[in-house]
């Protein structure tokens, strides 16, 4: 598999599979919770996060990946978003002794990134500097949606009750 495969492994899992485990395990609740935001949402919001926030930076990563070779940094954000999204499940299941809503679908993320990632230091792709900015731009993917998520909770709020 090349790895393009693998990014676009990690979009389809992340939607619909990702998100459905996280539903059902109620993870607007769980964000509130463990302070990841300042208020509790309804899962519509919560969704629409996900659906208008979330999601098209992924998707944007991986297009700009898709149109160039050149921009293989942005592939690669994609594999460490993967990971990070991982951790982050894998460090509250451990902490809470109880599984967090997400990991099972982040165990997926995390092989298909690790296979990925390996994938792109095999290749002809493969650059220093193509791996630093895929890991900045990965932890940008994670935590940018995480603020714009608070930021936009007003103008969400509005719309989805």
């Amino acid at each position: 598999m090349n790895l393009l495969n693998f990014v676009i492994l990690n979009l389809v899992v992340y939607l619909p599979f990702h998100l459905f485990e996280e539903a059902i395990g109620d993870f607007p609740k769980w964000m509130y919770e463990h302070k990841w935001l300042p208020y509790h949402m309804t899962h519509g919001h919560w969704m629409a996060n996900n659906l208008f926030i979330y999601y098209p930076m992924v998707l944007l990563s991986s297009f700009l990946f898709l149109v160039s070779k050149n921009l293989a940094c942005f592939g690669v954000a994609v594999l460490i978003w993967g990971v990070i999204n991982f951790g982050d499940h894998f460090f509250y299941t451990i902490k809470d002794k109880k599984v967090s809503p997400g990991l099972i679908t982040g165990i997926f993320f995390l092989v298909n990134s690790v296979f990925g990632l390996r994938t792109f230091v095999q290749s002809d792709l493969f650059s220093v500097n193509h791996l630093v900015l895929g890991i900045i731009i990965g932890i940008i993917l994670f935590a940018l949606p995480i603020w714009l998520c608070i930021v936009a909770y007003k103008f969400f709020d509005k719309y989805i009750k």
